[in-house]
């Protein structure tokens, strides 16, 4: 069944009411309907014109989210950034606007709720860090705060 522009645009502008997106998922969820290419980048420019759509706005917000919800280090953030086609200077400037005090806080606050079963005080210190690496955080910061926090057993 085809549908009209129009309602595709009134899909589209729920689509992003709903929660701030990218203009790649926003293209992605357009490519779902039978339409010209042509029509399909006009909705895109007028969703960017209207201000329904921008990808700095979005990468703030993803990463002020993922570091105070999701608990992600800014290795996981960057990477996600990118899959999600937002570019290299955008996530700069998104980055950029992390509290370093604020980030670490959040670093300690992952190490501190994480329960290792590990006797030996060296493995539970490498688990932990380990943990905080595959978590996104970076491995300079991780060691740097595993070294100085007691963690009693």
């Amino acid at each position: 069944m085809e549908m009209s522009r129009d309602v595709i645009l009134k899909k589209i502008l729920r689509y992003c009411a709903y929660q701030d997106r990218c203009t790649q998922e926003v293209s992605t969820k357009l490519a779902s309907f039978d339409m010209p290419d042509s029509e399909k980048e006009k909705i895109v420019k007028l969703l960017v014109d209207e201000g329904y759509l921008d990808d700095e706005r979005y990468a703030s917000t993803f990463v002020r989210s993922k570091i105070h919800l999701k608990k992600w280090g800014v290795n996981k953030i960057r990477m996600s950034l990118k899959m999600k086609g937002i570019s290299d200077e955008i996530i700069k400037n998104a980055l950029s606007e992390i509290d370093p005090g604020i980030y670490r806080e959040e670093l300690i606050k992952v190490l501190k709720a994480k329960k290792i079963n590990e006797p030996d005080p060296y493995k539970h210190k490498a688990k932990l860090a380990q943990y905080a690496m595959q978590k996104g955080y970076e491995p300079g910061l991780v060691w740097e705060v595993v070294k100085t926090l007691d963690f009693r057993l």
